[in-house]
């Protein structure tokens, strides 16, 4: 008996020896840099209190490389804000449309589409956002779930019973979105990692979503609060999206990432020095359980246990944040 045991313990540890090791998911990222961009931010006059052409220049003005104008239900492509291209700068077609589910007025972003989406009827909330999304993705364009906890109208089993979107707003800076939730519902950040924990791959995206350029308070929709910066080998709008899709980026507050290296069991991240500001960076993995935090510079966090998936948050000492979109493990 004894001897059976010792045999089946043997072979027990030769299976193990020989098992595939787990392992982060690796992107081939030689000869990217980052592209600086918002996704959702407004311009329509009576809607806001500037013009497309005006919008276009705040950010440009800024150091963005790229902007995305999604007024609600129309497609901003004007010739004025063409014109602004160059080298240094890429006006992407975009807009914020609306979808009726079960009598919920939900919205998401068409990104790089060049005519406008219908509104779309349905029985459900998933329904409705399912036939929006096919609708965008027809066109070659980008979806994006928008502020889903204004006015907790789209809750994670909702976007859980959807597919073909990747991303949703994490951090939007429009004043009353609940990026936080309350004592009712969860925080953008907790419903992620319910999401991911479950299996779904989604990728999390920061916004300005502003609609008042020319008075600056925290109680109005300015924009240069919420944007991401994704990794391309040059400033074109396909591969900037097609980029962002896959999750090739990070989204901000206002911090600012030098470098972030993953390899088949390391996470590595470099944040830009600020001068004597300091920072914490928080490793996550599944049910939001923070597996490390540090204070070092570059953070690194190496693949040890049963993880599915590793993000990363870094904070400052003024409260501004990056997000590092998670990083899949295979075994």
């Amino acid at each position: 008996m004894k001897s059976l045991i010792r045999i089946s313990l043997l072979i027990s540890a030769a299976f193990t020896a020989c098992a595939p090791t787990a392992r982060f998911e690796e992107t081939e990222a030689t000869g990217m840099i980052w592209f600086k961009g918002v996704t959702h931010t407004h311009a329509r006059p009576g809607e806001t209190d500037t013009t497309v052409q005006a919008a276009a220049m705040w950010y440009k003005e800024r150091g963005y490389r790229f902007l995305v104008i999604t007024d609600h239900d129309t497609v901003v492509f004007p010739a004025a804000f063409t014109e602004m291209e160059d080298s240094s700068f890429l006006p992407i077609p975009g807009e914020e449309i609306t979808a009726i589910g079960g009598g919920i007025d939900v919205e998401i972003s068409g990104l790089n589409i060049r005519k406008s989406v219908p509104r779309v009827t349905g029985e459900s909330v998933p329904a409705a956002l399912s036939r929006s999304i096919a609708l965008v993705r027809e066109q070659g364009g980008v979806p994006v779930y928008n502020h889903p906890n204004y006015q907790w109208r789209l809750g994670a089993m909702d976007i859980a019973a959807v597919e073909d979107c990747r991303l949703f707003e994490l951090f939007v800076g429009f004043p009353g979105v609940n990026n936080e939730g309350d004592s009712l519902h969860p925080g953008m950040e907790q419903a992620w990692d319910s999401l991911l924990t479950a299996g779904k791959r989604l990728y999390a995206v920061a916004s300005d979503d502003a609609h008042v350029y020319r008075r600056l308070s925290a109680d109005l929709p300015n924009p240069g609060r919420g944007w991401v910066a994704v990794l391309a080998r040059r400033l074109d709008a396909a591969e900037i999206l097609s980029n962002l899709d896959r999750g090739l980026f990070y989204s901000s507050t206002g911090v600012v990432i030098e470098r972030l290296r993953v390899s088949s069991r390391r996470i590595e991240i470099t944040v830009r020095d600020a001068g004597d500001s300091r920072f914490v960076t928080e490793f996550i993995g599944p049910a939001g359980r923070v597996l490390k935090r540090t204070a070092d510079n570059p953070a690194a966090y190496t693949l040890s246990g049963p993880e599915t998936y590793v993000r990363a948050r870094i904070t400052d000492e003024q409260g501004r944040r990056a997000w590092i979109q998670p990083v899949f493990v295979n075994r």
